[in-house]
Formats: structure tokens, sequence, C-alpha cells
């Protein structure tokens, strides 16, 4: 949006509506290029050639960009008002346009005028200065005022030396010397260019700076547009430029002039406090870190005339040969030549902690000039540190070293040398010593320099020694206390027997340990017993020596541990012989970290065991893997000893090895026998180790060996597997050989079994198998042949037979016998068939079976012509195949009325065989009256059933077919009656698929035919209401949240339905637009399935909707409809906000709220928790979004929760789960302390309040050094914070650096950590105090230490007496009482001395501390 306007103009919340559509582009929206209007394109467009060069002319062409194609969506467009604030006015000034004129100025010099210029307009203006030069006259005559005066003086002072000519510029001989260009303008208004906001001032510095001696006009001109007149101010300036004698090229200081001098400090000469000084004094600084450290100042004397002179430097302090001058002059005298620079040096060595002051004075002998100077000297205590106090090295043990670095800390911009004293490093008696690494060296600036103390206690005991480090520079050495708890280690070592006996082994000496006799594969056993008698856990390492082929049969466990003080631990050595050996230089050592070692030499010998077994080997050779007859072999076990054997096995017995279990002792001489079976599984070599244990050490392997095999006994030709004896005719026989072979590698006995299913084939005359009884075959290729007869004598089905071997329990098949004997077997299933009486003109079926049970196949006929005219067949005729059965239909549909119709021996003729007689009976009765009309009534697409009763009074089964008339009506296609049985209920459904219109019902009905021959006949009418709700669907919402309810729409028809969805209200009549209740219009559901339509609610506020949801087919007028309700709710959370700040500071969210009404609402908003700002309201456009902005700034660590809540009356409440977390604050700005000790220091430490409400902090700091108020009121901070201030006074209890915090907090304000820090140095000296001549003065002193202390008060000058010793509490004060007895001389004049007050050394102060107090007797 742009604004321009060419006269003043004034615009607020100008309304500009802008008109708002959704558009759809033709192409997809990543082709689619950003337009507006603005957009052009440059063409180059031919239009002809020229008739100079004959070259084609071209033209530029700027066409607007097509806007891209669209199409503007209906029902979407809308205004959007945009409210326009601007202003437009011509700037307007105010400033005093006057002539300024400079004092005279000293060449190099500056003068500064101050002048405000005020924007009264309601826009913000431009400004730049120019400086334009009128006149510039060189050569000026001056007046005879500043003839003798050099650079710095004039403007009115008395002249300091007599009257003289001016002296002749040689400035062009000095100008190379000057830092500016004299060509240059001598004005410079700063600043020189900016903007000046409306109704704002800006105030400007005009500065005078010649460097040139002559006479200066100019004007400055300001140049700033859109004045109304076009015009700015304008201002003339004119200065003049003095000559002076001498420059001095150094920057001036204003420690004079900012009130930075002490008054108390003497003037020059001696002058007394408060003294007046010159002037024209310069001051000449100079800054020292640290003492006796030489400060250097180095400048210029410039003479800008033509003559040389000389120069002396003189000092104006009085003498006092006691004190060594801290400020020294190294060019006290010496010669400028004209147009020249000499270059002058002082320097300043400071002797104590504080502001040091010298006077002199630059004199110029041969024009009687004289300048003075004041030298000021500045020394503080370097911030050179160590970067801890104390340093414990906790418990060390005796011969271990132990390292810590320390560093060496340097704050200042120089570096420091630092030097450890060699003295301090050392305990009391010199019994152990700290190693320093550096002893010495630098710290360079910033930085630190670490240092590697290491410590090896020699002795039991507590070790604290004090080292000090000397800093140059530093008025007392940096001091550190070391601490170490020194200690060894105390253990002892037991050797427990057998028999419980324990040996306390020494460490002085070599113990023994002897095994005696082990048998081979048993282990012995020795215990040690290690005990910790000292005061800390020791750690122990077993170690064995000797042979290593003697090494692998001993073992320690554990071989390494730890023992608690005052607790033992058990180890275990163990001698596991494997072979004859003896041990022999074989030891074990126990060595103890850092302790004491243990030594002891080990003696035995192995023997072999006593126990003797038959065998260690058995192989069982082959075996049969289907055998139920195992293989079993004993083992006998001897005990040949001297002594009893337990002997257990540890074998695990598995499915083809047992061993027969054994956990017994044997006496010398006792034998034991260990049955062994071989069960083989597989056709598999088998190997098992089975193994005893001998005395629950030794263990003695026994190796078993088996092989599994399978039993092969196989047919001689595999072709005979299946032997077909063939398909016989009754008579004939059939002879089958069959050869066997035993391909197994052991011989074999069997039995050949064939058992018939067939009871024609269990007589032998017909089926005969042999050989039988047992039969053996050779191995490895025995063969035998076995004989199969089969005669038949009548029809033998087909038949299966297995020729089985059976062996040792176990069967196996070898081969398959199959064959039969055919011919024909024709049957009916019945040969006599009664129908009952059947109604005339209806008919009766029953059904019969013939089955052929042979192996032979035949045709068969029937005589039709015999069935005719009451009964009929079918089929009538065909071929059934052996096994095939055929089901006939027999049909009785009597002509005429007869109680006895008969047909006998109805023939069908059979191929090859005998024919099949069949006899048929019945009878023909007239048909029933119908007995009633059942009626149905529901509700169209539901069902409605009904019951009609049924009778057999016969005692048969009727099974009944009955046939129902009528689309809408269903009922069980067949239901049976028993015999007798009555009311036999026959359950008939109506279920309608389309109303009934206009009074009309639906027609049909059912007939009931009985097997007897006799029916019933039922009239069926129905009547189809329209369809009740489908659902009744109540549903609470919670309001501004969107929910989809699904109504399953259900199709009753086999073709797809179109509905068309109707959505009536209930309640409310209407819906706003703060309330949606929408679906698609139509929905389609294929046939005879169920389809969802998803209805859309969405509420801004609560109530109750109820609607009608009809689903119409438009072609059938069909319907179906549900009745939904929704109940908005109040809502529940929108959304959940986390927010993270560190405690006062701010952080933002935003929450975006949509307004769909048609007017502006306005949301009232509301927040419980108090670290939450918020605007209290909030606006938003019609149906537009809103947005707004709120802060979280906690005062408390931790985390909260809550909810910030919008309202509206129309929209209702809109709410939001806060989730905050107040990160803890960090430190607040530090506060520097400085003075002395027994002098104390306050500072207001100030920090920013946030909380709303008046509260009271509370204060407290973790250094006694520190004084302040327990606690403070403060007044309901602001917005932005408001401060607070407490006073924290330092009074220091010791020399050197102190560091504190001040804790600051309260219940709702929060807390807040100032760091301090505090420098203290020595005493000051206090007086001179007056006392009278035999008078008493009484000198307030106060205890800073922390603890009562004794301090001794001496005088230095006899004529005064005071009490040698006081004890003083700490932190009060005592009166020192001084007498005056006058001066023993008897003269009147005044008499001086000193009193020294001291106390004990401090520990960690390095040094002893003294207070002196002047003392001043005045006689009388």
């Amino acid at each position: 949006m742009t604004f321009r306007t060419e006269t003043p103009v004034t615009l607020r919340a100008q309304l500009v509506k802008c008109k708002i559509s959704k558009i759809a582009f033709q192409q997809p929206v990543d082709q689619v290029p950003d337009w507006d209007n603005r957009q052009r394109t440059v063409k180059w467009v031919d239009i002809g050639r020229q008739a100079a060069t004959h070259r084609p002319a071209k033209k530029k062409v700027i066409e607007t960009d097509p806007e891209p194609a669209h199409t503007v969506l209906e029902n979407t467009a809308r205004e959007l008002p945009l409210q326009v604030s601007a202003v437009a006015d011509y700037a307007q000034i105010e400033c005093k346009a006057e002539t300024i004129r400079f004092k005279d100025t000293l060449l190099f010099q500056t003068r500064v005028f101050e002048f405000q210029m005020l924007n009264k307009g309601n826009v913000q203006l431009e400004f730049s200065w120019q400086v334009l030069m009128e006149s510039y006259g060189k050569g000026v005559s001056f007046s005879e005022k500043h003839a003798n005066l050099p650079e710095g003086q004039g403007n009115g002072t008395r002249p300091l030396s007599r009257s003289g000519s001016r002296p002749v510029s040689a400035l062009e001989s000095v100008s190379p010397l000057l830092t500016g260009d004299p060509d240059l303008p001598p004005f410079i208004v700063e600043p020189s260019i900016g903007v000046i906001a409306a109704r704002k001032k800006q105030v400007f510095l005009i500065k005078f700076s010649p460097l040139d001696v002559a006479e200066f006009e100019g004007r400055l001109v300001c140049s700033i547009p859109n004045l109304k007149d076009d015009q700015g101010p304008t201002m003339a300036v004119k200065g003049r430029s003095l000559l002076p004698f001498c420059h001095f090229d150094i920057v001036d200081s204003d420690y004079i002039s900012s009130n930075q001098r002490d008054p108390e400090l003497r003037g020059p000469r001696g002058a007394p406090p408060r003294a007046t000084l010159d002037s024209n004094t310069r001051v000449i600084e100079f800054f020292s870190v640290g003492l006796s450290t030489t400060i250097t100042r180095t400048f210029d004397i410039m003479n800008p005339t033509n003559v040389a002179y000389s120069f002396q430097w003189r000092c104006d302090d009085p003498a006092d040969l006691r004190l060594q001058p801290v400020f020294r002059c190294l060019t006290e005298k010496d010669t400028i030549r004209a147009g020249k620079k000499v270059e002058n040096t002082f320097e300043f060595l400071p002797q104590q902690l504080d502001t040091a002051e010298s006077f002199w004075t630059f004199l110029i002998p041969e024009h009687n000039i004289a300048v003075p100077f004041l030298l000021v000297g500045h020394a503080r205590e370097p911030s050179v540190y160590l970067d801890r106090s104390y340093l414990n090295y906790r418990s060390l043990l005796i011969g271990l070293d132990a390292h810590e670095t320390v560093y060496i800390v340097n704050s200042e911009e120089t570096a420091f040398n630092f030097s450890f004293r060699e003295t301090s490093r050392h305990s009391e008696g010199f019994q152990d010593s700290l190693t320093l690494q550096p002893m010495e060296g630098v710290v360079p600036p910033k930085s630190r320099v670490p240092v590697v103390i290491s410590f090896n206690p020699t002795h039991e005991g507590k070790v604290n020694i004090n080292l000090m480090c000397d800093v140059k520079g530093k008025t007392f050495p940096l001091t550190m206390n070391v601490k170490v708890d020194s200690y060894s280690m105390n253990a002892s070592l037991q050797y427990e027997k057998t028999e419980g006996e324990l040996t306390q082994f020494s460490q002085d000496k070599v113990n023994e340990i002897n095994f005696q006799q082990v048998e081979l594969n048993e282990k012995a056993h020795c215990n040690f017993l290690v005990s910790n008698t000292g005061k800390f856990i020791l750690g122990f390492q077993w170690e064995l020596w000797g042979p290593k082929e003697l090494l692998r049969f001993l073992k320690v466990v554990p071989e390494t541990g730890s023992v608690v003080v005052g607790q033992q631990t058990r180890s275990t050595l163990s001698f596991y012989p494997l072979q004859r050996c003896v041990l022999k230089d074989v030891g074990l050592k126990l060595k103890i970290k850092n302790g004491p070692t243990f030594n002891c030499t080990l003696a035995g010998s192995a023997v072999p065991p006593g126990v003797h077994f038959s065998f260690t080997k058995h192989n069982f050779g082959m075996n049969f893997i289907a055998g139920l007859v195992p293989c079993s072999q004993k083992l006998v076990i001897t005990n040949k000893g001297e002594k009893e054997a337990s002997i257990e096995c540890l074998f695990t017995n598995t499915a083809y090895l047992v061993v027969g279990h054994l956990s017994e002792v044997l006496p010398p001489g006792g034998v034991v026998e260990v049955p062994i079976t071989f069960y083989p599984k597989e056709a598999i070599k088998y190997k098992e180790t089975v193994t005893f244990e001998i005395n629950g050490f030794t263990q003695q392997s026994v190796e078993i060996l088996g092989q599994g095999i399978e039993m092969k006994v196989e047919l001689g030709d595999p072709k005979q597997k299946m032997v077909n004896l063939g398909a016989l005719r009754v008579g004939q026989t059939v002879k089958r050989l069959i050869p066997l072979v035993n391909n197994s590698h052991v011989p074999l006995t069997f039995n050949l079994v064939v058992n018939p299913n067939q009871q024609a084939l269990m007589d032998p005359k017909v089926f005969r198998v042999s050989p039988q009884g047992e039969v053996t075959l050779k191995a490895s290729g025995g063969r035998c042949l076995v004989e199969v007869v089969f005669s038949p004598k009548r029809r033998v089905p087909p038949f299966t037979e297995e020729g089985m071997v059976e062996w040792c329990g176990t069967s196996r098949s070898l081969f398959m016998l199959r064959g039969c004997c055919q011919a024909l077997e024709i049957s009916l299933d019945q040969d006599y068939i009664p129908f009952g009486a059947v109604i005339m003109n209806s008919q009766a079926s029953r059904r019969i079976l013939m089955q052929n049970t042979g192996d032979i196949g035949a045709s068969f006929k029937w005589d039709v012509q015999k069935f005719a005219p009451d009964f009929s067949i079918s089929p009538v005729g065909g071929y059934i195949s052996p096994g095939m059965e055929v089901t006939f239909d027999l049909i009785f549909s009597p002509l005429n009325l007869s109680q006895d119709i008969r047909y006998d021996n109805l023939s069908c003729f059979i191929e090859g065989g005998k024919p099949l007689k069949l006899t048929l009976t019945g009878s023909c009765v007239m048909a029933p009256i119908t007995k009633e009309v059942v009626n149905f009534v529901c509700q169209v697409r539901t069902r409605q059933s009904q019951s009609i009763l049924l009778q057999n009074k016969t005692n048969q089964l009727w099974n009944l077919r009955p046939v129902i008339e009528g689309e809408q009506w269903s009922g069980p296609p067949s239901f049976v009656v028993e015999p007798h049985q009555q009311n036999k209920p026959y359950e008939i459904t109506y279920r309608p698929l389309t109303m009934t219109l206009d009074g009309k019902k639906h027609q049909g009905s059912v007939f009931f035919a009985f097997p007897d021959g006799t029916g019933l006949l039922y009239l069926l009418q129905g009547f189809a209401e329209p369809p009740k709700s489908s659902g009744n669907i109540t549903r609470e919402v919670p309001s501004k949240t969107s929910y989809s309810e699904l109504l399953p729409i259900s199709n009753w028809l086999p073709k797809p339905q179109r509905f068309r969805v109707i959505v009536e209200l209930i309640k409310p009549d209407k819906l706003d637009c703060t309330t949606l209740l929408k679906g698609l219009d139509y929905i389609e559901v294929p046939a005879l399935t169920k389809r969802d339509y998803k209805l859309n609610f969405f509420s801004y506020k609560e109530g109750q909707f109820s609607a009608k949801v009809t689903f119409r087919n438009e072609t059938t007028q069909e319907y179906l409809y549900y009745t939904v309700n929704f109940k908005a709710t109040p809502p529940g959370i929108i959304s959940t906000i986390e927010m993270t700040s560190p405690v006062r500071q701010c952080t933002s969210a935003v929450i975006k709220v949509d307004n769909p009404l048609l007017t502006p609402v306005t949301f009232t908003t509301d927040c419980k928790l108090q670290d939450i700002n918020f605007p209290t309201h909030l606006t938003v456009p019609a149906q537009s979004e809103g947005t707004l902005m709120f802060e979280f700034q906690p005062l408390k660590s931790g985390e909260t929760t809550g909810r910030l809540t919008l309202q509206h009356h129309d929209l209702g409440f809109f709410q939001y789960e806060l989730v905050l977390k107040a990160l803890p604050a960090g430190l607040e700005k530090p506060l520097y302390f400085r003075t002395t000790l027994g002098s104390s220091q306050a500072i207001n430490a100030k920090f920013i309040n946030f909380c709303r409400l008046k509260t009271e902090y509370t204060c407290k700091i973790d250094s006694p050094d520190f004084h302040l108020e327990k606690t403070i009121s403060a007044a309901p901070g602001s917005q932005g914070g408001t401060e607070v201030s407490v006073e924290v006074i330092f009074e220091p209890s010791q020399l050197g650096e102190t560091r504190g915090v001040l804790s600051i907090s309260s219940p709702v304000g929060g807390d807040y950590a100032i760091p301090l820090y505090g420098t203290c140095g020595p005493p000051k000296a206090q007086g001179p105090f007056p006392i009278r001549t035999g008078s008493t003065a009484s000198i307030p002193f106060k205890n800073i230490f922390l603890q009562t202390t004794a301090f001794s008060f001496q005088v230095d000058n006899p004529a005064f007496t005071v009490k040698p010793l006081e004890t003083v509490r700490s932190k009060k004060t005592h009166s020192v009482l001084v007498s005056f007895e006058g001066d023993p001389t008897g003269a009147k004049t005044p008499v001086s001395g000193k009193m020294t007050v001291s106390c004990p050394r401090s520990e960690g102060t390095g040094q002893s501390i003294s207070w002196v107090y002047y003392l001043k007797g005045v006689t009388v």
C-alpha cells in the first residue's frame, strides 16, 4: 500500500475495503506463477530497417503481465476491512540563528558551544550541517593580555610571569609534528547528520579547534528537506587563535575538575589541606597494579616559536628524608630548538596501596614562564590469587605419591612474577615436604598457571603445612593451607588346619605347608584367613611360584580381592595332581597392596588310587535296532586299597544306554557289580563315556562302544512288493512264488504271517500262504520262497492283504497281495410301495433305489406301459456300473376317484440277469375346502411371523413341502410332522419391502399337500405401514470441538439405490452461524449392502440441538430416517501450550481464535496465574482470525500449570491449558568492595522487583565479613519491574580477598543471588589525637576478628602511658585510655607520639597485624 500526497493531511483509522474471493486455477498450483498488476515485461519489437545502416530497428515495448487463468468460486467473496493511519506534513523547526563568537583559543586547544533545535512538526525531519569558511586571516596582531601565557593559560586568569612580546610563529616547521590538518575548517558541528523525531529536541555541539594562528569567520548551514519555505537555519561563527610558547602533548585529566581529589591532602610546597590549587594546574595520572613496580609516562613538549629556549622541572613537595620519593623526572632540564619537540619522562614507584600526589613546576627561564603540574599516582592490589585457599589430601597411604593441581589466577592486564617460599613447603620439624612444580614463574595477563603440588607421606599421622607464594607487586603473599592424613596398611594371615586349628603366619620368615600324600585325580585343600586390622580397606593378591609342570596342579581361589576394615576373608589353595609328582621348589606369596608380603613353601606328593575296574572299555558289537531283547554286560569294581573308597556313577542314562545306579562306599577288599545295558535305536555306531567319581575328587572313565543295525529281510524281486492275483471268475485258481532274502549282517529267525480281513479268504481252500511257522535265514544273503494260492468258490470283493514278518515281538511289512472274484449282483431297496390317499388332480411321489453290488455292469429297462395311467417312473432305462446306485422317482397322479388302485409285478429287465419285480398301491380322494384367512400388519422392511397349526393323525412321518404364493411371504421350504403329532406349527413370515398405499393390501396363499393325498389351503393378506426411526442417537459433544456421527444406511434391494439426504431441524427452529450440522446431499448404497453416512456437527457455544435426518429414494419414494440429538457441553481444553523461560525473563506465545460471526467480537481474557501477562480484551473482525499474544515472566523456578480463558457471550469459552516451566536464574551483577582492615565500606546492592504485590524479602550472606538488614520491604513492581536496593556493609576480618554471595528471597518475589567480592588492605594510620597535659584521651578501637582476641598496646614516647594488654570481644569497640603526663624536659612545645596496637599472628594471614594511632600532647 502506497501513501503519497502533495498537501498536508492526517488520516486516522481510515477504512479501506478489500474484496477477497476464493479462486481455482486451471493448472496445478505449483505451476502457477505469482502475479499482481504491477508486474511488467519488456520486449524489443522489430519496426523495420534503418535507412543509413540497413540494420533491423528495434522498439522497446513494456507490456503488463496477464493474470493467470482462473475461475472465481461462487459464494466465497467477502470484504476485508483495513484501517489506515498516516500523517503527511511539512517539517517545522525552532532554532535561534545567532552569531557565535568564541573566546581567543590557543593552538591545539578546543572550545565548545552548545545549542538546541526543536522539531515542532508532526513528522520527523532529516538534517545535515555544512561549514562554509568566509574569512581566514593569518598574521593577526594580538593584545598584550595573553602575550606571556603558554598553552592552557588565559581566559581572564592572572598572569604567572612578566609581560613580553608575542613570539614569532614557526608553524610551518612544526606542522609535520601535528596530528591534525591545518587546512581543514577549525569549526565542527556534532552531530553533522541525523534525524529528529516529531516533537523532540536535538542538542548540537559546535567545536572550535584551531591548528593555525589566524582569525576565522564562517557560516554553518543546515540543510533540511521538506521545509515549507525551503530555507534551513544558518549561523555565523567567529574565532581567533593564539600562539603559545610551548605545547604539552598530553591528554587532559579530570582528576581536579570532577572532584576526585581528596581535599584533605596538602597542596604544593606544604600548603595546608583544602587549599585552593592554581586553576591552570595540569594533571598527569599514573596507574599501578601492585607495589615496587615502576610506571612511566612519556610525553612531548613542543616549541611552536622560531626561537630556541631552555626549560627545567622543579619539585614543589616539602623535603622529607624519612620518605623515599615515589615520583622522579628523568628529564629535569633541556633545550628545545625552534619548531622542535623534546620527549619528557616521569616515573612512579608506589610504596603503598593508596593515592600519592606530587606538585611540580615547568619553568622557561628565558621568558619567565611557570606552569604548575600535579602528578597523581594510583596504586591498587593486583588481582592475582590462588583458585583455592586450602587443599585437603584427606587420607593418603604411606609410600604413595598424591598429586593435586592448583591454579595461580591473574585477572590483570599485565604479567606477574611469582615464587613459592622454600621454607613454607615443609611441615614442622621438616618431617614431611611438599613438591611444587614450578616453584616460580610468570602468570600471563588474563590467564592462569597450573601448579602441581605433590606429596609422599613417610610416617603415619596428620600433617599441616601453610604454603606461601610471593607475587611481585602484592602487599602480602598468597597463602594456602595443606592438610594430609597419612596411614599404612595392616594385615594378618592365618593358616586353618583340617581340625580347625589356626596358625599365625609371620611376614618376617618363610612359612611351610605340607599336603602329605594325595591320590591322583583327588583334591587336597588348604584354607587361609586374611584379616584387615588397619583403618582402611585393603586389597590382596596371591601369587604361586615354581616349575610350570607343577603349578598346573595348584590353584588359589580367589586370587585377588579386598577386605573391609575389621573383617576377614577366606582363600583356598587346592592341590589336584593328574600324574605322579613331588612338590619341590614350589611356593606361595601373598601381597598386600601397599602393605606387607607373606611367603610360604609348599610340600607334598601324588600317588595312584587303589580302586580297580574290571574293564575300562567294552564293545557290544552289532545289534538290531528293533530288538526287544537288549544286550547287557556287568562291570566289576574292586577296592584294592587300604582305606574305604566312595564310588558314584556320574553318567546320566540315555534311551540307548542304561547304567545301573551306583553310589556306595567300598571297604578295603570290597567288590560291586554295575550292569550296563545297550538299546540301539538307530543304525549308527554308538560311543559313550561312563564316568565314576572316586572319593569325590578322582574320576575314572569307562568307554562303551556298540552299533545298531537294521533288520534287512527283503524281497528277492522288488517288483513283487505288490503281487496281483488278478480278477478271477468262480472256479479259477492262481499261484504265485515270492522269494525272500536276509541282507542283515547276522542270521535271522522270524514268522511269516498273513491275516485276511474278508470271511471268504479265511478258508484255506480258497486262500493259502506257505511256509508257515518259524523261518531261519542265514546272514548276508540267506533265501527262501513264499507260495501264495487263490482259488475262489463264489464272488469275492477286491481285497488287499499284507504279508508280515514277525520278529522279537515286532512286525514288518514285506509284500502286498491283491485280487478279487467278479460276478453280477443287482437289487432294489424295496419291491412294494403304498402311496395312500391322494387328492384328485394332485400327485404324490416316492423314491426307490437300485444298487449294483457286483463287479459287472449291466443295462436295465422298465416296462413303462404297465405303469399307465395312474403311475409313472423315471428314468425308464439305463446302465448301472459296478458299485453304482440309481434312484427312481415314482409319481402317483390319480385321475378318478377310487379307494383301491393297485399295480402288481411291474418288471425291470436286467441284461444278463433275472428281471426285478415291483408292486404299487394307492387311492384317490376329493380336495378339502379353504380353512381361513391369515392377516399380517407391520412396518415396511420389518418382519411379522405367524404360525399355522397342522395335525398328523397317521402313523407315518410327513415330509411336507408347502407351496407359498406372494413375494412378501416366506417360510421353511420343507418341514416334518411326526406320526400322531398334534398342532405342529408352521411359521410363515411377512416382510414387505414396499409400503401399502391407499388402503390396498398385499395378497398371497400357502398350500399344504399331505402324503396321504389330502391338503390345506390358506389365504394371506398383509398391510405395510411407514417405517419407524432407524435409530435415536444422542451425543454429548464439547463445544468448539468438531464431531462426525456415522449413520449406517442399509440397501434392502438387490440393486443399487440413491438416497437424497434431508436434514430437518426439530430444536431449535433455525441454526445461526455459530453452529454447523451438515453432510452430503446424496449417498449411493450398493445392492444388499450397508454404507455409513457422515453427519458433521460443530458448535461454538453450549446448547441442545435435535434434527431428523431422512434418506429418501426419489424414484420409489421409499425412505428411512434417524433422529439425532446433540448436546453441546462446556468446552474442554482446546490445546496445551508449553512455555519455558529463565526466572525474571520473558517468553511469549500466540493463540489464534476464529470469529464466524458477521460482526466484530471482543473476547474477555482471564488467567489466574501471576506470571502470565496478557491483554484483558481481544477484538476479532467479522469472519476473521484473531491473534492473542501473551507473555510468561516467572518469578520463581519450578513447574506450574493453569488455564487461559477467552470468553464471549455468543461464542462461549475458549480454554487453553498452560504448562509452565521456570528455569533457575543466574547470578546478578557482582559488587566489589575495597577497604582497609578495621574500616568498613557500604554499597547499595540493587535488584529489580517484578512482583505486583507488596512483598518482604529475606536477605542473608554466607560470609561473616559482610553485613546487612535481614529483611527489606518492596513496593508493588511495575510492568517492567521496580528497582529495590539494600545496603551491604563490608567489614573485613582478614587481609586479602573475601568472597560471598548475597541471597535475597521472597515466597512470591523469587530468589536473587548477588556475588560479593571484597578486598582488604592493611590498616591505615589514624590521628593525631590531642591530649592535654595531665589528662586522659579515650581512643575507640574495634576488634574486627571473629573471635575474642588479646591485643597489646604500646607507645613510643614515655610521655604517654597506656594499659599494655586488653582482651576485646569479637566485633566489639573498646575505649583505649591514653594519658599524657607532659614533656619531661618542661618545654611547652607539642609532643608527638605513636601508639601501636597489635595482636598475635593469625593463621593464614602470613604476618602480624598492627594499627597505628598518632598522638599529640598539648602542653598547657
